[in-house]
Formats: C-alpha cells, sequence, structure tokens
C-alpha cells in the first residue's frame, strides 16, 4: 500500500464567496478546483485548503461540519481494509464515488472525533492538479523556490 500523495483540509463557510475572496485575493492561493459549491485552493506542493458551502451538498456530509481532512491515496480500497481492523476510529461506510465528481472515498471518525475522508480522484487531469506523479509529489517550479527539500533542487 502506497503513502498517501497529497492533503486537502477542507473549512465550512456559511459565505463561500466571503472565504474564496480571502484565501485567493488576501492570501493569493491559486484556485486549482472550482465545484461551485466547494472550491480548493493550493498552499505549496501537495498541500491545499478547501472551502466548503455548508448550505449546499447536506447529503455529503457524514456528519455535523466544520473541518475536513482529505486524505489523497491510490488504493482506497486498500486503505479502508487496513483501516477497518483499527478499533479507536469509526469508519462511516464503505468506499463509493461522491456524487457526480471524480472522486472515490469513505469517512472516517478519528480518535479525536475529527472527520477524515480517504479519497482518490478518478481522472488523469484532477490527479495531475493535486500532484499525483506515478504516486509521488514532484513540485512546479511556480511553487519551489529551490533549493529546498520539497524538490531536492531538481528542477532549480
Amino acid at each position: 500500500m502506497k503513502t498517501p500523495y497529497a492533503g486537502i483540509t477542507f473549512l465550512s463557510y456559511d459565505d463561500l464567496e466571503v472565504g474564496d475572496r480571502f484565501y485567493r485575493e488576501v492570501l493569493g492561493l491559486p484556485l486549482i478546483e472550482d465545484q461551485g459549491w466547494a472550491k480548493v485552493y493550493r498552499i505549496h506542493g501537495s498541500a491545499h485548503v478547501g472551502l466548503v458551502d455548508s448550505r449546499a451538498r447536506a447529503q455529503d456530509q457524514p456528519k455535523g461540519i466544520g473541518t475536513l481532512l482529505s486524505i489523497v491515496v491510490e488504493d482506497v480500497d486498500a486503505w479502508h481494509t487496513h483501516l477497518s481492523t483499527e478499533p479507536s476510529i469509526e469508519i462511516l461506510g464503505e468506499p463509493a464515488m461522491v456524487g457526480d465528481l471524480p472522486v472515490y472515498s469513505f469517512f472516517l471518525i478519528d480518535p479525536g472525533g475529527y472527520r477524515i475522508e480517504i479519497q482518490a480522484f478518478t481522472t488523469e487531469d484532477t490527479q495531475r492538479r493535486f500532484g499525483h506523479i506515478s504516486g509521488q509529489i514532484a513540485p512546479s517550479e511556480s511553487d519551489c523556490d529551490c533549493p529546498c527539500e520539497g524538490c531536492g533542487g531538481t528542477h532549480g
């Protein structure tokens, strides 16, 4: 089983446009995924922050609202099998496609009560946007001012 290759911390907003303006204009983060009710911005490399409209897609929320950590992996089913034996967490169902999105995932509650989504992107285009390159991360030149540990100076 390969290690995760990206992460997205989702924050719930009652007014998504206020959050969008802050992350895009004030912080200057590039918007890399816009699903209307959810927006994802690149922080650096494979680190992302996502905003979710708390009033939309209520059917996709496993429990409550607030913070959701999405961990992007290559093999969701293998992670589900692995985590199903862990007594300190609560698995919230079987892996499944998320509506009409290119996302296959399952949710769990960690020992601290936080929601985590273990997910895989199902299209190559989406995988590329989130940093998937044969299960490894290769930051783009725009993400890195070499020399750095993240890229090992490979593009500087």
